[in-house]
């Protein structure tokens, strides 16, 4: 137990973590929407209890976790391959989870627009059309959205198995495999498998790399397993394999640059690697100046969209860096509002705030974070999304980077009152260690990826009812037979609209859009065939499907299949009559 002076400070010091925790609590309190207002209650709620736990059991749980650390140490010493086997068993598990929750996702209408993408751009380059696709309109190549070369390399997989399934069991073995290159850093840095495990495992149930699973499809999801493995190679001089592993890196997205410049600066401060790392400063920056102001506007035939983000600095690249310069107090305050500081906290707590210690190996974090909330795109500062994926390793990193710090520093064991000699090599470790694996683990009761924080409603049919939205979504619609009907109906490769919901499903086409919304004056010329699922109003409104069929009759469209309120209409195919018939009548939308 904690004696004398010992309990003083650990209960002073739980104390004072209860204090600023409601000071800051109440500063942005009243600063947050009711979504957000409902994470941050818990999440505050979970630190304060944390808090008092440590200062009233810390050293409790540190002798315990010590004790199961060294028989973890011990049982695997005595057979070297059990670690393996228990890595394996973690990715695994991880992997099989994932893929589960996103085929079904998929499979039942919840995937979205970026899948839809994602698959449109591989399948037209597995036909020899590089990079094209339609989506987005404007857009013909994703090279005049983003610059994603390794999505080219995906495009193989197409050739045997062109589905976006395919995309989805890269993105969870990806992540999965995340753990691995982290486990190695964490076990060399404490000479301690039970501990490389305990990180590989906060790592694979850590919410924001689930929340990046959950959402579609994104390539960027490969630089995280490659960053923390570059990350690892550095950290034992091996430049030649860190620098092919930040090369792959680079091509994955044309932000990455900024953050492997980053990588650059950390690995020479840290490791006085000073000529490889002001190599990848120049690298990295050049390749995303160059991409973001070269190759974007080549093929889209104007400047990226993504600096409109950023107009109310400036209406030029220059003129944003001038705005943010010259106006440093109304940039720090777009930074640190209310809902980003509640983004730091989902970034940091799940790892009960150790990565804080490791600040070296949190700095490449700090450009994303920065862009990402300077920009003017509510998705772009939330863990929600995959606009957060360049942070998420070095989060990972800095847990163990500042966990090695922690245990190494003389004033916890005596705080603990761990006694010299004790059966734990380093004071506090099974401390530490146990609060990340617990606040890693249950920070999934405010923070639940699979569900995303949607309220499962269970009557006769399950639904969800979205955090920041109050009208529930079926988990299964009830016209699921109607919908396959229908997409089997789908004519191939024709022009389509249809709702960003279903065009994943119906992507493998050279022309696909999104239908418009009310008010709705004309129709792509290109589109010949409409997909609507009408009692599907998560994005769409029945006025919006209305308005559209209103003009798809104008323009002698007529209906191909309709059933329990799923409608194929085709320009000149079809029943023509029964389109103005429904129109006339409308059933409106349920």
């Amino acid at each position: 137990m904690i004696f004398g002076r010992n309990v003083f400070c650990a209960r002073m010091a739980g104390a004072l973590g209860f204090v600023v925790l409601l000071c800051a609590g109440y500063a942005v309190y009243h600063r947050l929407p009711t979504d957000q207002l409902w994470i941050f209650q818990r999440l505050i709620g979970f630190v304060a209890l944390g808090l008092l736990v440590i200062a009233f059991f810390g050293s409790v749980i540190n002798d315990a976790g010590c004790r199961a650390l060294n028989r973890l140490d011990g049982w695997i010493d005595a057979r070297p391959s059990r670690a393996g086997f228990l890595l394996a068993f973690l990715i695994t598990a991880y992997f099989v989870a994932w893929c589960s929750v996103s085929f079904l996702r998929h499979h039942y209408f919840h995937s979205s627009y970026d899948l839809a993408i994602m698959d449109q751009v591989v399948w037209n380059t597995s036909q020899g059309r590089w990079f094209a696709r339609s989506i987005e309109e404007g857009i013909t190549n994703d090279l005049g959205d983003h610059v994603r070369l390794n999505l080219a390399a995906l495009s193989v997989f197409y050739l045997l198995v062109p589905s976006p399934y395919v995309l989805l069991t890269f993105q969870s073995l990806v992540l999965a495999l995340s753990a691995l290159p982290l486990y190695k850093i964490a076990r060399r840095k404490f000479d301690s498998p039970g501990i490389g495990l305990a990180a590989a495992c906060c790592a694979l149930a850590y919410p924001p790399l689930g929340f990046l699973n959950r959402y579609d499809f994104h390539i960027e999801v490969l630089s995280i397993p490659l960053l923390i493995a570059a990350y690892d190679r550095i950290d034992v001089a091996d430049l030649k394999s860190a620098s092919v592993l930040m090369a792959l890196t680079l091509f994955t997205k044309e932000n990455l640059g900024l953050t492997l410049a980053m990588v650059g600066i950390v690995a020479g401060l840290s490791y006085k690697h000073w000529r490889f790392g002001l190599a990848w400063v120049f690298i990295g920056v050049a390749y995303s100046l160059i991409a973001l102001l070269v190759v974007i506007p080549a093929f889209r035939g104007a400047p990226s969209d993504t600096l409109e983000r950023y107009n109310w600095l400036g209406h030029s690249p220059s003129q944003m860096v001038w705005g943010l310069l010259s106006h440093p107090v109304l940039g720090s305050e777009r930074i640190f509002a209310a809902g980003h500081v509640l983004t730091l906290l989902q970034l940091f707590a799940p790892l009960a705030f150790v990565p804080l210690l490791g600040l070296t190996a949190l700095l490449p974090a700090v450009p994303t974070l920065v862009y990402n909330f300077l920009a003017d795109w509510s998705a772009q500062t939330t863990i929600y999304n995959h606009y957060m994926a360049p942070v998420i390793p070095f989060m990972l990193l800095a847990g163990v980077t500042g966990l090695h710090y922690l245990v190494r520093r003389a004033w916890l064991g005596r705080m603990l009152n761990v006694p010299s000699g004790s059966f734990c090599e380093n004071a506090g470790t099974g401390l530490v260690v146990a609060v990340m694996l617990i606040a890693t683990l249950t920070s999934w009761m405010y923070e639940n990826p699979i569900t995303g924080n949607s309220s499962l409603v269970w009557g006769r049919a399950p639904e969800t009812i979205p955090l920041s939205r109050k009208t529930a979504v079926p988990m299964v619609w009830s016209n699921d037979a109607a919908i396959r009907e229908g997409l089997t109906s789908v004519p191939y490769n024709r022009p389509l609209l249809t709702t960003s919901n279903y065009a994943p499903h119906l992507s493998h086409r050279r022309w696909i859009e999104m239908i418009p919304m009310a008010p709705v004056s004309s129709l792509p010329p290109q589109a010949e065939v409409i997909f609507l699922n009408l009692n599907d109003l998560r994005w769409w409104s029945c006025e919006d499907y209305f308005e559209t069929l209103k003009m798809a009759r104008q323009l002698n469209f007529g209906v191909t299949f309709y059933r329990d309120s799923v409608i194929l209409v085709q320009k000149t195919k079809g029943d023509i009559k029964t389109l103005p018939d429904l129109l006339t009548h409308w059933p409106g939308c349920k």
